[in-house]
């Protein structure tokens, strides 16, 4: 990449840090703190100041409990999965402070995940596209969660880099960060299925491909295995499910049964309150994503050429298909930014229509600004 590419990239970074510090910041003026997770007054022992300490909340909590004493003697925390508190314990050795090590590992990975999307969608579309598709994955509603305490950023982080390797023939490196993948988040496993795929369209006969990038489902099988000998149950990770609430359950739920459901929910619910919003969010950026998924898979279709793009849709579409087999929306906004290609597509069109771009903006921002304000006061978002 050229200096100028480096300079937009940091400058974007440094502009949407400030902006989501300012609102987190500024939250406490538009509602008053009302934590609806457990153990938020443990976070108070970091002694941070509050708008660091608010990156930790719901999620955030759980990870911090993992890195100090691992998965045992707390209930539920055996759905998240093990590598994001793991580097947490590991930094702490040298920061001695479990919420800071967690928030610098966060940040840190954020501003790899913004450099990293940026050159896989230059790779295949152009510097103008990528850096629309870039700023347009900065200012989804939900993009606060990649510099809070969460997994996302890492995630991310390492799917971009396991990409980028196989498109430039390093397999066996792609497979590593694949199984690094798949260790950090369940969905990681499906980026398995999608260097299949893009070894299959650049070297159909190079079986060492295949082999080195089937390495991506051991991250996968490790954390399984762990949980066999630990709990006796290697699937124990989704079969809490229905212990988190939400609806919530382990009988797979079809995606029509999920949007019936939410339309009689939205119908039905009464006050509008905060949690009629949650929602209302959890179906409309659900319903939305899914018809930018069908849209680009269209076009796809339509052409004789196989593009790149039909990896990373495999991705998106298995990213976006798993989450409500548990019979719901829930965390779907969040979920969202592991389906990029929404991005890109969305990239791809806007950039060569400015005025619908700067619309899209607005709607997007004020959506962040409000998910900020009621994650940093305990407020259910996704």
């Amino acid at each position: 990449m050229t200096k100028q590419e480096w300079w937009r990239i940091a400058i974007l970074f440094g502009v949407w840090l400030v902006f989501l510090t300012m609102v987190t910041f500024l939250a406490d003026f538009f509602l008053p703190f009302k934590p609806s997770f457990p153990y938020a007054e443990n976070l108070r022992e970091y002694a941070l100041p509050g708008f660091l300490t608010k990156l930790a909340h719901f999620d955030g909590v759980h990870y911090l409990q993992i890195s100090r004493f691992g998965y045992l003697g707390t209930g539920l925390i055996q759905a998240f999965f093990p590598l994001y508190p793991l580097l947490i314990a590991l930094l702490n050795q040298l920061v001695d402070n479990y919420l800071l090590s967690g928030l610098l590992i966060s940040h840190f990975f954020t501003a790899l995940c913004f450099v990293s999307f940026y050159y896989l969608v230059k790779m295949d579309f152009g510097r103008r596209v990528a850096f629309t598709t870039l700023l347009i994955f900065a200012l989804f509603s939900s993009s606060f969660f990649l510099r809070s305490l969460y997994g996302e950023s890492l995630f991310l982080s390492i799917i971009f880099l396991s990409l980028i390797s196989a498109k430039k023939g390093h397999y066996f490196l792609a497979g590593v960060l694949g199984a690094l993948a798949s260790a950090t988040r369940v969905i990681g496993v499906f980026i398995w299925p999608s260097l299949l795929l893009l070894v299959w369209l650049r070297e159909p006969r190079n079986l060492k491909a295949y082999l080195a990038v089937s390495l991506s489902g051991l991250g996968l099988a490790a954390y399984m295995y762990y949980l066999q000998i630990t709990f006796a149950d290697p699937l124990y990770f989704f079969n809490l499910q229905r212990e988190f609430g939400a609806s919530r359950q382990t009988n797979l739920v079809l995606l029509p049964q999920v949007i019936y459901r939410y339309l009689n929910i939205l119908w039905t619910a009464r006050p509008f309150d905060l949690k009629y919003y949650a929602y209302l969010q959890e179906f409309a950026l659900s319903i939305f994503a899914l018809g930018v998924l069908l849209r680009a898979s269209w076009l796809q279709l339509k052409q004789k050429r196989r593009s790149q793009l039909l990896i990373y849709l495999l991705f998106a579409w298995l990213a976006y298909l798993l989450p409500p087999l548990t019979g719901n929306f829930s965390s779907m906004p969040r979920y969202l930014l592991s389906c990029f290609v929404i991005f890109i597509y969305l990239g791809s069109y806007f950039s060569r229509r400015p005025r619908k771009l700067i619309l899209y903006l607005t709607i997007s921002i004020i959506l962040l600004i409000i998910n900020i304000v009621l994650f940093s006061q305990g407020y259910w978002v996704a």
